[in-house]
């Protein structure tokens, strides 16, 4: 059996590791020029996800995922605050759960490591057709091709292999884009982060239907395992940094985003956070030009049918099924939960208890039972963001978060717990 995977993103690679750890025989194809050309910042893995890398990794291979990822204390709580960056609830997280905070570019290299002599850069896919004995044969635009018995699509939002098999797109725009980049933590800038980051990530949200995710990674803080002890698979270690991501309605942004450099989306961002906190205002302004980036978000509508094609042979997975936006941080442990599952019931055909089409047909239908509850929770934030866009929405933002931030202090000082 041979597998194609469209798309070497954390769904794509994780599933080239759990089929080739299981004597499958699988080739990548991505249109990057390498693994470190990609876009996003710090992604969240849960405790499913860790569990199946776990499972689909050697151990020296998931001790270096370990030891890339800051330790539990830097995410004791996800918060949610207003503009003064004034706490408004949070949710603890139990030091027992095994979660990843881990940068994409450091998560991407580890994922692909060992997989050098199946992945392939620089390869753009352009479509696929049937083949005899129900193959499949992909065909990328410098004119290769390659065939294999089941085409996976994991080639991300407006992906070209679920639109083939939808006929369509499987997206639409969510009305709501982003600019993200990296402010680097120096001893000027570590003085204006603001209190609530130290125990884990924030959202932030303000008049005009403004929103801010900032978090802070910080090596020097510890990670869960010494990077000193991967001998094996090194580590990978990104500098100590603050991430930021400025969310809005697309009517706010001036003109097209996507011709601006660094620098002009740095200065858009600062613009669209007036009358925020102004430690925050100068940590955007502080950020790196070459890490800033403009993202108009997607989404697939999770109460329709993700996959409208008869179980074949070809499917997707992650984003290219059921895109969904940051806002929820689920999008990669969704893609790693697809993955794993692709692989057992594909373990299923290679032992001679199923046929590809009856695996694929079980994935899908698997899948379908938990991914549209993610692309929902993660349309929530958007959610408040169209709410505080308008004229009304703004003025209540005004006057009511600063109310509720006040009552959240005085809650938390009278009980002496944070506030959930």
């Amino acid at each position: 059996m041979r597998v194609l995977i469209i798309g070497a993103g954390i769904g794509g690679l994780t599933l080239a590791q759990a089929l080739r750890r299981g004597g499958i025989d699988v080739a990548v194809y991505d249109r990057d020029p390498r693994v470190e050309a990609t876009g996003g910042y710090r992604l969240h893995l849960d405790e499913r996800a860790c569990s199946a890398l776990r499972r689909h990794l050697t151990p020296a291979h998931y001790q270096a995922l370990l030891a890339s990822s800051p330790g539990w204390r830097a995410f004791r709580r996800f918060a949610v605050a207003d503009h003064r960056m004034r706490l408004l609830f949070a949710e603890p997280r139990p030091p027992s759960s095994e979660t990843l905070m881990i940068g994409r570019i450091p998560l991407r290299r580890l994922l692909a490591y060992g997989l050098d002599d199946v992945l392939t850069f620089d390869a753009t896919y352009t479509g696929h057709r049937a083949g005899p004995g129900g193959t499949v044969t992909a065909h990328f635009a410098d004119g290769r091709t390659d065939r294999g018995d089941l085409l996976v699509g994991a080639d991300g939002a407006g992906s070209r292999v679920a639109a083939a098999l939808a006929g369509r797109p499987t997206t639409v725009p969510a009305g709501v884009s982003g600019i993200a980049g990296r402010t680097p933590l120096t001893s000027r800038t570590r003085t204006l982060v603001p209190e609530l980051l130290r125990e884990g990530p924030a959202l932030a949200f303000g008049p005009r239907g403004v929103g801010l995710f900032v978090t802070v990674h910080d090596p020097a803080a510890g990670t869960l395992v010494d990077p000193a002890s991967c001998a094996d698979v090194p580590a990978v270690i990104e500098p100590p940094t603050l991430i930021w991501g400025a969310l809005a309605p697309d009517g706010l942004y001036p003109g097209d985003p996507r011709t601006l450099d660094g620098a002009a989306l740095i200065g858009l961002t600062d613009a669209l956070l007036r009358g925020w906190d102004e430690s925050v205002r100068a940590l955007v302004r502080a950020g790196d030009p070459s890490s800033t980036a403009y993202f108009r978000f997607h989404t697939t509508d999770p109460g329709t049918d993700l996959t409208p094609w008869p179980a074949g042979a070809v499917t997707a997975l992650g984003d290219a099924v059921h895109a969904m936006p940051p806002t929820g941080g689920m999008a990669a442990a969704t893609a790693v939960r697809d993955a794993d599952i692709l692989a057992e019931e594909l373990a299923q055909v290679l032992a001679g208890r199923s046929t590809i089409p009856m695996a694929v047909h079980r994935y899908q239908s698997r899948m379908s039972a938990y991914a549209p509850e993610a692309v929902r929770t993660s349309m929530q934030p958007l959610g408040w963001v169209h709410r505080l866009a308008g004229p009304v929405g703004t003025r209540l933002a005004q006057v009511t978060l600063p109310i509720v931030a006040t009552a959240a202090r005085l809650g938390r000082h009278v009980t002496g717990a944070p506030v959930a």
